[in-house]
């Protein structure tokens, strides 16, 4: 497979969120999820070697949670109506190696249960992720979040900054408002067409095996959590105004081909977190990249969020064991 470009740049209706779903109850080729479920490690053929432990949830831990490989912990945040097993297999083993890796299911998602009588924001799921946090040991760690997951976590480095170590913020933005139109788009998409649009045209009839690493949906769906999610995302205030002096070190990646999160999209975030003094930010952009790059250059994407941590060491976030 030819090796990604990563270009260093300076300085509606509740309906169509819904619609966005039926991307993730397909695979790449059309197949029905009709499947028993398995475990989130053995989706993502996690092998004894990152020592995969998963922990339920619980009251002084909120989030069913995946725990494997060793080192500083880096706590990884799942999209809109995603759960942990569906990120990509090859960029979770590629990061196992060096980190302790925390991937976190939000409330209604996967095995974590939905509080029927809370609602749910943005800020309310962040303190969910710093609550289990807590609760697997890790008083500070590294955040990866993906799309709204980079939203989840923008807000825990607003509420709570001395639990970070950095942020990696990847294919997201710093307001929903510019990225509904995408959400309106895909619900007026048929689900094959849906399929078509995960990567590049182009990119994608050179590289057809792609589409087999995206991550069947193995649960039934719980509307009521996404109808929360999607409504979360449409209350958040976002990031303007609220920057404070300081800011963790900031990793954002985008993909040069992201229709639903376009890298001006990144670019503005990137200059939201630059003009904090003394700030550390990078933006790096993947030439062909989707929104779903992660699929399309697992190695790629885990060696850029490897390269940014290492020199960014964080000692004092010395996981222990829950």
């Amino acid at each position: 497979m030819t090796t990604p470009r990563l270009i260093k740049r300076p300085k509606h209706a509740l309906a169509a969120g819904l619609i966005w779903l039926a991307l993730l109850l397909l695979t790449a080729a059309g197949q029905a999820l009709a499947q028993p479920p398995q475990s989130a490690a053995d989706a993502l053929g996690a092998d004894a070697m990152a020592a995969p432990r998963h922990l339920a949830a619980s009251p002084d831990r909120p989030l069913d949670s995946l725990v494997m490989g060793q080192g500083p912990p880096l706590v990884l945040l799942t999209g809109y109506a995603m759960t942990k097993e569906m990120w990509d297999a090859g960029f979770i083993k590629a990061l196992a190696r060096g980190h302790r890796l925390a991937l976190l299911d939000y409330r209604g998602m996967g095995e974590t249960p939905l509080d029927q009588a809370a609602d749910i924001s943005l800020a309310s799921m962040a303190d969910d992720v710093l609550r289990t946090m807590a609760g697997l040991g890790i008083e500070k760690g590294h955040i990866l979040g993906w799309s709204m997951g980079g939203m989840v976590a923008q807000e825990i480095a607003l509420s709570r900054p001395g639990a970070v170590c950095s942020l990696t913020l990847l294919t997201t933005a710093g307001d929903f408002a510019p990225v509904r139109p995408a959400v309106d788009r895909l619900g007026a998409m048929g689900s094959e067409e849906i399929v078509a649009s995960l990567f590049p045209a182009a990119w994608s009839a050179a590289h057809p095996e792609a589409a087999g690493r995206v991550r069947p949906r193995v649960r039934p769906l719980d509307r009521t959590a996404v109808s929360r999610q999607y409504a979360a995302m449409r209350g958040w205030p976002g990031l303007a105004g609220r920057l404070d002096k300081t800011t963790p070190p900031v990793l954002i990646l985008a993909g040069s081909d992201d229709w639903v999160c376009p890298p001006r999209l990144s670019e503005a975030l990137r200059d939201s977190y630059a003009a904090v003094p003394g700030s550390d930010v990078r933006l790096g952009v993947l030439d062909n990249g989707s929104h779903w790059m992660m699929h399309q250059f697992p190695d790629a994407l885990a060696a850029a969020v490897e390269d940014f941590i290492a020199c960014r060491p964080c000692p004092e976030a010395q996981p222990k064991q829950p």
